[in-house]
């Protein structure tokens, strides 16, 4: 964990000075210092696995859009809503970039449930991930895969090459994206969406804002990401309230009634 660990040594200064028989501060060696961050380290993994595990049970039960089933009269209004892929070449800052993918990898569930053209999506979510050194590409949506493995898969590789936060920053906005096409067609998309799904949704979002908590302690730029978390969070804070009433025709009455700040939260991932 390469930046986890840089910053944990910033976080961990005071508690890696050592007292010597005569109570006098004596520095640790090179040695012990090493031996303390690795222990700090893994501590610290071993309760975003948890978190990431319980993440994973989570999204192998909740909804995903190209699952749902549409009628040959639904299919026919096509969503002008999503991103457009010819703007992935416009965005500049790393943010930008992480979230613009994280926004085409949910736009492509709504691109194939509609039966619409992938191929510049895929293309779109290829060309940035690679820039910001994501683990996916465009076979993210292989049918014969389930999603929620495949981004089990995202996780460790994240996770073997140091980059979680990463990871967390892009579930974040893949979540605020699926809120920002709920809100679009509430009508459609809640007659598609069972109660347990619900619950497991929210419960997918309990645990990256857990995940993000955590690592903000120790990455300053999970911390900005917490800071945009709180700052776009409105009324007591959508995911909550979900978590506490499952009721699949009271969310698509709030999701309804708060259209224009799901379409702001979203807009704010791209600035």
């Amino acid at each position: 964990m390469k930046k986890l660990t840089f910053f944990i040594a910033f976080a961990m200064l005071a508690a890696l000075t050592m007292v010597s028989c005569n109570n006098k501060p004596q520095e640790p060696t090179q040695e012990e210092v090493q031996e303390m961050k690795q222990a700090l380290a893994d501590s610290v993994l071993a309760q975003i696995d948890a978190i990431a595990n319980e993440y994973f049970i989570a999204l192998d039960s909740g909804f995903y859009f190209r699952d749902f089933e549409l009628t040959e009269k639904e299919k026919q209004v096509k969503p002008d809503y999503l991103l457009d892929p010819s703007e992935a070449n416009i965005f500049v800052s790393e943010s930008q970039k992480v979230n613009a993918l994280a926004i085409y990898a949910v736009d492509m569930g709504v691109r194939m449930l509609y039966d619409m053209p992938l191929e510049e999506t895929k293309a779109a979510i290829t060309k940035l991930a690679a820039e910001v050194n994501f683990p996916f590409g465009s076979d993210q949506h292989k049918a014969n895969v389930p999603l929620s493995e495949q981004i089990k898969s995202s996780y460790e590789k994240c996770k073997e090459n140091g980059y979680l936060d990463l990871f967390w920053q892009v579930q974040q906005a893949m979540a605020i994206e699926k809120t920002y096409i709920l809100s679009q067609n509430p009508n459609l998309y809640f007659s598609k969406i069972t109660d347990n799904q619900w619950i497991k949704f929210n419960k997918t979002n309990t645990a990256w804002k857990n995940a993000v908590t955590e690592l903000a302690k120790y990455d300053e730029e999970m911390a900005t990401l917490l800071e945009f978390i709180n700052k776009n969070s409105f009324t007591k804070s959508d995911e909550e309230r979900d978590a506490k009433d499952s009721s699949i025709e009271s969310a698509k009455q709030f999701y309804t009634a708060n259209k224009d700040k799901y379409i702001a939260r979203r807009n704010a991932l791209l600035q």
